[in-house]
Order: C-alpha cells, then structure tokens, then sequence
C-alpha cells in the first residue's frame, strides 16, 4: 500500500513496502547474474556460493542492484495509485534492510506543476489573411524563373552586383595566415551578404584576372571570439565572371519546369499549392498567437527539469544536423569555442516558452475534458505512415509501437484539440482593430520605421 505524505510545491513524497521475499529472489537473480565475476581458492570459477561471497564483502554486496530490481514496477504503481504526473528522476531513500523485514521506500519526486489559467472565454487574436493575390503567384514564376537561370560568362566587363564570381582568396589576421581563411574556385554571388560586410563590395568592380586586396573587419559579435573586432586582410583573384540568364516565362517555360503544357496551368496549380502554405500558416500563427495570450493571462512557471528536457531535444537535433553535415558535437564546439553549457543556454528562453505553452494547453485540455478515442490514435498513426510515404500501415505500426507510446501519440491529439480549441474561442480582429483593442500604436510605428528606412 502506498502512503502519501505530502505534496506541496509541486515536490511529492510518499512511502511504499516492498516484501523482503521479493527482495531476496532479486539478490539471488543479482548474485547468479555476477557470479561469474568471482573466483575464490577452493572453489570452481563462478561457484563460489553466495552466502561465502557476503560473508567475505558484507551482506550489502549485492543489494544496489537487487534495489534496482524491485524499485520501478511498485513505484509505477504507486504514480498510479495517487494520481501523480512525476517531471524528474524520483530521489530515494530507505532504512537499514534487515533480514527478513519488509523494505520500507521512501521517495520524493517533482510533479507538473497546474497553472493557473487566466479567462481564455475573452482571448483577442489578430486575423491572418489567406488569400492567394496575383502578385504572390508573379513572385513565385520569378522564383522559379530565377532558380532556373543560365550562367553566362563574362569576359568585357567589370564584376557586380547579382554576379556570380569565382576566386581565389588568402585570408590574413596581423599580417599572419589563419585557419579557414583561404580558398580556391569559390563561388560567390555578389549581393548574397555571404561574407563579412565590406568584402564583396569590394570584389565588385574587378575584372576576370584581377589581383587585388580586400580590407574588412569582423564583427564585434562574430561567432569565432578570436577575430570578433578584428582588422583582416584577404588578396584575392578573380578566375571567371557570370552572369544570370533569365528564361521568358510563357507556355514554353511552364513545359520545361514542371508537366504542365500551358502557363495557365502551371499558375492555377501554383495558386492551389500556396493557397495550402498560406492556410497552413494562417492557422500556425494564430494558433501561436491564442497560446501566447493564454499564457500571457495565466499564473505559470516552467520547471527547471522540464526546461532540460526541451533542451535536450534541441540539443539532440543540433547533433544530428551536424552528423548530416558531417560534423560532430565536439568539433562543433570546438569550431565555435563555446563549451556545451553555452550552446544549452542559447535554447533556454525558447525552452521556458515551449514548456509554459505545453502546460497551459495541457491545463485547458484537462479543464475541458478533452478525450482521445483509439479510433483517433489509429487515424493519427495513418497520418503519419502517409506523411513519411510508407505503404505497408502494419510494418509502420510495428515500428512506430515501438518508438512512440500511445500516451505520447494521446498527448499530442488532445493538445491539438485544445489549441484549435482556443482558436475557436478567440476574438479574431483585423489589424488596425487588433493592435488598438491590444494597447499598441503599430501604425505609427511602422510609418516610424518607414521613415527611418528613407532617411538611410
């Protein structure tokens, strides 16, 4: 039986027994499972009796591990006798075990905290608009348009400004070479802002062949702390110069870039396609938006143990780009000279939000009585098999299983519902409405930001 004893503070202890029989039967799975390890003169390999070997290192020889045993499955069951929603690896501590006396465990573990919602019957959202015009489908031809250009060479003029030059460059730091400074046959699109500012500036206005010197100086916030604020010098050499082709954008053009015969075709299914993007923004922005508010009129904290878990996902994620890249999590810290506790922090505050936001529309979720039926989760994991490409649904599921809980795929659904929820139960305004209704001149602001942009 398991006995609370408080839970205050979001900090729940409680005690439950464990039989000592089932303690003893888990000593001798330890000892039979380590025997092997011990050798004693008188006895075969790995038949020294167990009673010898406590006699020899203390009867505590193998009860770390018999504890390891017989600790989670009451345990689990104690969290589900009291209802309890652990965040945290539980701390234990019991008495002295005597022989033949039941294991009393004392246990205290950090619980999810339940904010204190504020009225989300009065939530004002501002409206996000969908609509498809002409001059977002113009913009997207000329995307394509540009993405499908042809490099023509250059020989009778100057380099400039949406030019792609190759060079050669050799970077110097107080007159010496430094490490990841040179290159030969780089491309490099003048106007791309790729490199430190100042630099293609000055690679603009040669011709192919020229050799010349480029004098910059790295950011004071540069990611390499030993160039931040530095003066460096690069001689450089141009190899070749070309420039952008564009394609007439017409019937012949929509043939060659996609399987449709006519530009109006290729348009209608442009519309189609960013008319789904821009749906699917409109309904991710408002959504952020309903969240952000809630959490906002909300009495909430983000535990520190769940912050490092979000953490460590992102972390997880950052490993696992590099590998795409190439790269490892110590060459990458190595590479930006910060240590690993430095490149957690810079995930914190994104971390602290995504934490208040889950509680808040957990709490929403719970406060409304959101269910999930078995009939949503097989749908979900449907979902999923079609969004990865996966005919055989039965495999899928096996692995899925496997990986993913249905708790996990439950928590999910009903977070869904309570954001779409929340959604439904905003106030949408249209702009000007909205930031008015919400305290912000942020028409003035813009026409400010307008006219400071003209000034430069």
């Amino acid at each position: 039986m398991t006995e609370l004893k408080s839970h205050e503070n979001n900090i729940a202890k409680f005690e439950f027994d464990v039989k000592y029989d089932d303690f003893e039967k888990a000593i001798n799975k330890v000892y039979n499972r380590n025997k092997k390890r011990y050798t004693l003169d008188g006895f075969r390999a790995g038949h020294v009796p167990r009673r010898v070997l406590e006699k020899m290192y203390g009867p505590e020889i193998f009860y770390d591990e018999a504890i390891q045993l017989v600790f989670p499955e009451p345990y689990e069951k104690a969290i589900e006798e009291l209802e309890l929603e652990p965040i945290d690896q539980p701390n234990v501590d019991l008495d002295d075990i005597e022989k033949g006396k039941d294991i009393t465990f004392k246990v205290d573990v950090e619980t999810k905290p339940h904010p204190v919602l504020g009225d989300y019957d009065n939530i004002i959202i501002e409206e996000v608009e969908a609509e498809v015009t002409d001059a977002d489908i113009e913009n997207e031809l000329k995307k394509q348009q540009e993405e499908n250009a042809r490099l023509i060479p250059v020989e009778d003029r100057e380099a400039k400004e949406g030019d792609t030059v190759n060079i050669d460059f050799d970077g110097y730091l107080d007159g010496e070479r430094f490490e990841g400074g040179k290159a030969e046959d780089y491309d490099l699109v003048l106007g791309s802002k790729t490199f430190i500012e100042g630099f293609e500036d000055q690679v603009a206005g040669h011709k192919v062949g020229d050799k010349f010197d480029v004098n910059v100086t790295f950011p004071k916030d540069y990611q390499a702390k030993e160039f931040q604020g530095k003066d460096a010098k690069f001689e450089v050499e141009i190899n070749s110069i070309t420039e952008k082709e564009l394609p007439e954008i017409d019937d012949e053009f929509a043939m060659d870039i996609s399987e449709f015969e006519t530009l109006d075709e290729l348009k209608a299914d442009l519309k189609e396609k960013l008319k789904e993007e821009k749906e699917n923004y409109r309904t991710n922005m408002m959504q952020n938006q309903a969240i952000d508010a809630l959490v906002k009129a909300s009495e909430v904290s983000a535990p520190e143990s769940m912050v490092n878990s979000e953490i460590d996902i992102e972390m997880q994620n950052l490993d696992q780009r590099l590998q795409q890249m190439g790269i490892s999590l110590a060459q990458y810290v190595e590479m930006t000279q910060m240590d690993i506790n430095e490149i957690r922090n810079q995930y914190k505050e994104q971390a602290e939000a995504r934490v208040k936001a889950n509680l808040v529309i957990d709490e929403v979720a719970l406060k409304e009585g959101f269910e999930v039926s078995d009939e949503e989760i097989e749908a979900e994991i449907n979902e999923s098999a079609k969004m990865y490409g996966v005919d055989d649904i039965e495999k899928f599921k096996e692995i899925f299983s496997k990986n993913v809980s249905d708790d996990t795929v439950k928590e999910n659904i009903r977070r869904r519902k309570a954001v779409e929820f929340l959604v439904e139960k905003a106030k949408a305004l249209p702009h000007e409405e909205y930031h008015k209704a919400v305290g912000e001149d942020h028409d003035h602001s813009h026409e400010e930001d307008s006219k400071e942009s003209e000034d430069k």
